[in-house]
């Protein structure tokens, strides 16, 4: 691949998928994966339009992060992991990164107009101000990831309305806030491998403003995230599947990971949040197979 190709294509992040993806992901596959078994729809529909939200987390995923490093570029070059970044190094310019936002904004403007007006009016309004402000927020709040939380989870009311046509607020606000929680926590995991130079750089971050008390302030999220998620399923209807795979299954590995992490030493933070993944994996496979039982006792 040709150098300024390889630059602008690792400005993307896809040379890491599906890492970080994932994580913005998870709301779009938990708020359609709610929204699919509260209308109970087909399984060969909930894997067509699983798939397209894969696609379209992709695609908000790599336009954020050509936002992030347009907006970053000074404060990447005073930080070891981030000072090779294509933009903060020099290969890739403004302009070049400001062309390829546009193409990737273009893609995801397209695949919101498939979903509807009421989600597409959404999604044209929250992807701007939540998603395009995030890396603002590590100028001016010491929770910089609790508001990436936020800034992800539009994508719940987004598959909510797309999926079944209307808004739930119970529904979307409980499963959003466990959302935020999740994303939150393990972006702050992800934040400790770079908590001495943002020390030095000036950078706020949750991994900084935490401090020694980071355990027990991530416990409270990880608490929140199984009461959130506990209430949808209530709200829902879900059944014993989806609270054993989906709810305490991964509240129990979220905290392992907490309790168990040397916050102070970059690389297994860095193994942490990758592990972050499997519990919330494990939230989209309950719903499965929750959706799988739900079918097969309609259809007898």
């Amino acid at each position: 691949m040709p150098s300024k190709a390889r630059s602008l294509f690792e400005l993307t992040r896809l040379h890491w998928f599906p890492v970080g993806s994932d994580l913005i992901f998870w709301p779009f596959g938990w708020g359609f994966l709610s929204a699919a078994y509260h209308v109970a729809l087909p399984m060969d529909e909930v894997v067509k339009d699983f798939l397209f939200y894969v696609l379209l987390g992709t695609l908000v995923h790599s336009a954020g992060c050509v936002i992030n490093d347009m907006l970053d570029r000074d404060f990447d070059r005073k930080v070891e992991r981030s000072k090779g970044r294509p933009i903060a190094s020099g290969a890739v310019s403004r302009l070049e990164a400001s062309v390829l936002l546009a193409v990737l904004v273009a893609a995801i403007f397209y695949m919101f107009s498939t979903a509807g007006t009421a989600a597409f009016t959404l999604g044209v309004v929250a992807l701007p101000a939540c998603g395009g402000t995030y890396p603002l927020m590590k100028r001016w709040m010491p929770w910089p990831s609790l508001f990436l939380g936020f800034a992800c989870s539009w994508a719940v009311p987004f598959t909510w309305v797309a999926t079944t046509g209307h808004f739930n607020w119970d529904m979307i606000l409980t499963v959003a806030i466990a959302s935020c929680c999740w994303t939150c926590l393990y972006d702050t995991i992800y934040a400790c491998q770079d908590r001495k130079d943002d020390e030095m750089a000036g950078v706020k971050s949750m991994a900084v403003s935490l401090g020694e008390s980071i355990r027990p302030a991530l416990s409270l999220f990880d608490l929140t995230f199984f009461g959130c998620l506990s209430w949808a399923g209530y709200l829902n209807g879900q059944r014993l599947p989806f609270y054993m795979i989906s709810v305490i299954a991964p509240f129990f590995l979220c905290l392992w990971h907490i309790w168990s992490f040397d916050h102070n030493d970059p690389q297994d933070s860095w193994k942490k949040f990758m592990a972050s993944r499997h519990g919330a994996v494990m939230v989209c496979a309950g719903l499965l197979v929750d959706h799988y039982f739900k079918l097969a006792s309609l259809a007898t």
